[in-house]
């Protein structure tokens, strides 16, 4: 169930990036997860499991987390030169960093789970702990999931309205 709500801060976008097809909102919400799964298969990361640590320090540590929207922020620009587009999608990947950061470590879910490192180093991990409390972490997935589509409905019954609606 860890990674849902991601998905819901994707559909969410929506509501500021009308014209953008919600499957690339979804993909920059999830960006980070996909360069985990990327690392995964390559032996370098693994997740967190009932009884190891995670190891996921380039693609879910604070600092790679930045650099990672940085990176989305210019590659997004240099193909469709719109800063705002931009910014929008560079704010979905920190977005992931940003609501790892509320919920690890995640306990809930991966009983071993630490939380997030700075940079490379697991000697100090940071977190505030929402998703150490099962019913919480639950609430938490599916209420920022719910939420992200009651936004995406209403911003798509918008666009509709204006008669600006964009083919996805």
């Amino acid at each position: 169930m860890p990674a849902i709500a991601h998905i819901g801060i994707g559909f969410a976008a929506k509501k500021a990036a009308p014209a953008m097809n919600v499957f690339w909102l979804i993909v920059a919400a999830e960006f980070v997860e996909i360069i985990f799964m990327l690392l995964w298969g390559l032996g370098v990361e693994h997740p967190p499991t009932d009884t190891s640590p995670p190891f996921s320090p380039i693609s879910h540590s604070l600092v790679m987390g930045l650099l990672w929207s940085i990176l989305a922020v210019g590659v997004v620009f240099l193909f469709s030169r719109k800063r705002r587009l931009s910014l929008i999608i560079g704010f979905l990947v920190l977005s992931h960093t940003v609501l790892d950061f509320i919920a690890s470590p995640k306990t809930a879910f991966y009983p071993a789970d630490t939380g997030m490192p700075f940079f490379m180093d697991y000697t100090s991990t940071y977190g505030l702990g929402l998703w150490e409390n099962a019913v919480v972490a639950a609430i938490g997935e599916i209420g920022i999931l719910a939420a992200g589509v009651v936004i995406y409905i209403m911003a798509i019954r918008k666009i509709k309205a204006e008669g600006k609606f964009p083919s996805e």
